[in-house]
Formats: C-alpha cells, structure tokens, sequence
C-alpha cells in the first residue's frame, strides 16, 4: 500500500493539513498519522482505560454487600435444626463499618444460642476500631492506593508519547537530510558526467591531452560512488521512517519513492516553533512525576504499616429487634442487644518496623535520584541554549561558506570554458563548493536535533 493512497484522505478530511505539491510528505501531516495512526500510540492512550480502571477497582473497597446463609440438618424423619441469615454489609471512608440484618432459626436441636422469635430477628451492626485503624486503615489505603496506580499509569502514557514523539521527529529530519544530500550528490554526478562526455569530445578533436580523460573518469567514479551511497543511505532512512507510518485499520504502509520530504531548512524552523519552552518547570517532567509516585505510594505503605504498631481494640456492637412470636409486631427495646470487644498487642512487631525501615530507605533513594535527574534536566536546557546559539553561528558562517565556495567556482568554470585552467583544478574547486553545502547540510541538521532535544524537555512539561 502507497503513502499517496493515505494524502488523499487527508488532503479530503482535514483541509489545509496538506499543501502545496501532492508528491511531498509534509512534516504535520507526518506528525498526523503518527498521533492518529502509530500502534504504540494507541498503546499509550489504553493507559487512560488502565487509570480509570484502578480507581473504579479502588472505589470497590466501599461496595455494599448483601450475604444470605442458609443451613439445615434433617436426620431419622427429624428436623434437627434451620438456620438462616441475610446480611447487608455497609463499609465507609471511616473506621466504622454498618451492617443490616434478618436471622430466623428453628429445629428440635437448634441450639439456645441461636434460638430467635418465630417471626425472626431483625439486628443492626456497628463494628468500631479504636485505636488501630482509627488514623488510617485498608479500606482508605486502598482507595488511594488505587488512584496513584492510575496517576502512575496516565505518567507512563506521557513517557511513551513524548518518546515515539522525538523518535518520530528524528526520523522526519533524518530522512528530509539524507534526501537533501542525495539530491546534492545527484547534482554532483549529473555535472560531472556531463563534462566528462565534453571532456572526452575535446579529447577526441584534439583540444585536450588524454590524461584529462583519466582524470576526469577517476573523478566520475568517485561521484558514482558518492551518489550510491547517498541512495543507500536514504532508502534505510525511508525504511525507518516508515515504521512510524499507519493507516486506521492498522496497517502498515509505505511510502513511494517519488514521496519527498519537506527540506532540512524548512523542517528546522517547524522544530524551532513547536519547541519553545519560555519557562521550564521540571517538576512536570514525567520522570520526575514517575519516582513522586512511587515516593507517595511507599509514603501511604509506611503510612498503613505504622497502624500495624498500635494495639488493636475493636468493638463490635448489635442492635437487636424482635420481629414477633405469635404474628409479626416487630418490638425494639434498648436492653436488647450483642456486645463484642476485641485486643490484640504486638510485643515484638520486628516484620512491621523492618518494613518500616526498608520503605524509609528506599523513599531516601528515590528522592536523591529525584534530585540528580532535576539537575540534568537542567543542565540539559542550559547546554541546548548554548549549543542552538552555537549551532546558529555555525550555520551562518557554513552559508557564507557556501556562497565564497560557489564563487570561485564559478569564476574556475569561466576559466576552464577559456582553456586557461585544467580539469584537476576544477575538479578540486568543485569538490571544495559541494563539501561546502555538505557542511552546510550537516550544520541545519545538527541545528534541527538541538530544537528537537530541546522539544524533548519541552514535552516532559506538559501532561499530555
């Protein structure tokens, strides 16, 4: 499948995405189908489905929950004994948990303890924790245990992105520069072929000796050897970029080797706007996000274990009502009720405090990697700074470059064509001008993966 097949969806669906020739592969319409189309991208957006996943997994904690029991024993034509129980469980945020329920027993063996009026009975309950679990219990950790699991999953979404992104964006410039040099070097050979041939007429007609033949073909070889290379450099460029390059459907698709780039000069001023970053707040970077996370999470662990050093007393208290004997006249009487009190003391509790330690530890690590990596994001701006500035000045010293080179070339070709100068010279004037533009070449590229970097940093900022 051709890449041409897909411009014309988008020349149709988003008008003004594509411009200008319909040969050319412009940069956002490539950025399009990489954010549309590209299946590590459609990986990363399932991150949000993920996020969202955990907190409604997290908010199960404080689900309600009905429970019916039923049992009975029925031996040597007697009725030993019927049991039933119907409960309604109701936990909340607090360390308090609710409950509502109906039990109705009878049998010729049912023991006393569960022997309940015949309509039934109906009872309430309040289970309490007092001292452990008061502050802080399983029912809160989980809930925001689960929220963090699902930050943490929206921060690995960010990550992947801006990764495919500046790999994306690396491949474009990658491929537009090694067009470009192609085409030079295709320039490069068509001139020098066409001389040869001339070189080769004068030869024959007397106006020139034969080794300017030789030199001529020696500098031919050269220049098809050059050009071959700069083939085979950017069909492997093609290729890589083609890996970012998908339809809807989830195929992949390739691009047409008449499909040209925009060129380097234009592609580094879209990197240069795409990547301003007025202000950098580091603390958005999602690494810097990523180990805040994991800080958190061994923060709420720590926060959990150290409930695990209380003392536990936990009161357990039942309402009951009698739902009726002889018909159903429910009847409430404060004196009718179930008390249970329980406490536990750890004496030792060394799992709790090395778990305890082991989280303190490992929390002192992440925030000393925190640090380090701010420093390097950092660092990192204040080098791109200096490096684009730099780069600036070697590109414009690297333009005049190429306009002194194409000077004196010129003037060498005037001489050639009025036999005052050889073909050794020329030769060597034009190889002067196309290292020139080669340099020239190099410069806007080394400038476009600055701006592109500096995107990088520029992305971390933002929570995609």
């Amino acid at each position: 499948m051709k890449i041409r097949i897909l411009f014309i969806v988008f020349i149709i669906g988003s008008p003004g995405i594509i411009s200008g020739a319909s040969d050319t592969l412009f940069y956002q319409a490539f950025r399009d189908i990489v954010i549309s189309n590209y299946p590590l991208i459609r990986k990363a957006n399932l991150n949000e489905d993920i996020s969202e996943a955990f907190l409604l997994k997290g908010r199960g904690a404080l689900d309600s929950k009905f429970a019916g029991y039923y049992d009975r024993k029925r031996f040597d034509n007697k009725d030993y004994f019927t049991t039933w129980q119907s409960q309604l469980k109701i936990p909340t945020r607090l360390p308090v948990d609710l409950a509502l329920g109906y039990e109705n027993n009878d049998g010729e063996f049912l023991n006393p303890e569960n022997s309940v009026p015949d309509y039934g009975l109906m009872y309430g309950t309040i289970n309490i924790n007092l001292l452990r679990g008061l502050i802080f219990d399983d029912q809160r950790y989980n809930l925001r245990n689960a929220e963090l699991k699902g930050i943490k999953s929206q921060i690995e979404r960010d990550l992947m992105i801006r990764e495919i992104l500046f790999q994306a964006n690396l491949s474009y410039l990658d491929w537009s520069a090694s067009y470009q040099k192609s085409l030079l070097y295709e320039q490069y050979l068509n001139t020098i072929s066409d001389r040869h041939q001339n070189i080769i007429q004068l030869f024959e007609n007397g106006d020139n000796p034969a080794i300017d033949t030789v030199e001529s073909r020696v500098n031919l070889n050269t220049a098809i050897d050059k050009y071959l290379q700069a083939s085979k450099n950017l069909m492997y460029k093609r290729q890589k970029l083609e890996l970012f390059i998908w339809d809807e459907e989830g195929n992949p698709l390739a691009i047409d080797n008449e499909i040209i780039p925009e060129t380097p000069d234009t592609v580094i001023i879209v990197f240069e706007d795409i990547s301003q970053l007025p202000v950098p707040v580091f603390e958005n970077d999602p690494i810097i996000r990523k180990v805040a996370n994991k800080i958190e999470q061994l923060s709420l662990e720590n926060k959990l274990e150290s409930e695990n050093l209380k003392p536990a007393l936990d009161v357990k208290f039942n309402t009951l009502v009698n739902i009726g004997n002889n018909d159903f006249s429910p009847l409430y009487s404060a004196n009718d009720y179930k008390l249970g009190i329980g406490f536990e003391m750890p004496l030792q509790n060394r799992k709790t405090r090395g778990q305890l330690d082991l989280n303190k530890a490992m929390i002192g690590q992440l925030e000393w990697d925190q640090l380090l990596y701010r420093q390097k994001l950092q660092n990192d701006y204040t080098r791109l700074g200096n490096s684009i500035s730099l780069n600036q000045r070697i590109l414009a010293n690297a333009q005049l470059k190429v306009n002194n080179s194409e000077q004196l070339y010129q003037a060498e070709v005037f001489k050639f064509e009025l036999g005052e100068s050889s073909v050794f010279l020329l030769n060597q004037r034009e190889r002067k001008y196309l290292e020139a533009r080669l340099e020239e070449l190099s410069a806007v590229k080394d400038l476009g993966q600055d701006f592109n970097d500096l995107y990088y940093l520029k992305l971390g900022q933002e929570v995609q």
